[in-house]
């Protein structure tokens, strides 16, 4: 083999090397890409997955508050018919006392009686609207604590 044969071998396998070199290159970097793209696919799920379940558990907790409220109202709206039936009948039962103190007893039993009917049913209403605000505070505190450690998770 003469010189300029040997050098012009020597380049070939030269320019062989490198374009094998950059396949090799290009075909880590593709991989590396595909892994990285992989990685955010699943943390992108994974945080999606995370806040739909959070909103699901924050629209429920919503929905029961709502609720409560509506049931809260009812409450009230009953109280007031009652009372207002109490006072009706209170006022024929008066009509119809044939003494003051007959008169005044029928008074101090219609107060009695209604501010122990309203006491009972406030109490009641305000303890079911403070159970419901209290779930409804740890069920968003929690799902959020959850939807936040799946975030950092998937970061």
């Amino acid at each position: 083999m003469t010189e300029a044969t040997k050098k012009t071998a020597t380049k070939a396998a030269k320019k062989v090397e490198d374009v094998a070199n950059d396949n090799a290159i290009a075909q880590s970097a593709r991989e590396f890409v595909k892994r990285t793209a992989d990685t955010a696919k699943e943390r992108t799920d994974a945080a999606y997955e995370g806040t739909a379940k959070f909103n699901a558990n924050l629209e429920t907790a919503l929905t029961r508050m709502a609720g409560s409220y509506v049931s809260f109202l009812s409450g009230v709206a009953d109280m007031a018919y009652r009372n207002a039936n109490h006072t009706i009948d209170t006022a024929h039962k008066l009509a119809a006392a044939r003494s003051i103190s007959e008169a005044t007893q029928i008074q101090a039993d219609f107060v009695r009686e209604t501010t122990q009917a309203n006491f009972d049913q406030l109490r009641t209403a305000f303890e079911g609207a403070r159970e419901m605000v209290g779930e409804a505070t740890e069920t968003v505190r929690d799902e959020a604590s959850k939807a936040w450690n799946g975030v950092k998770k998937a970061a």
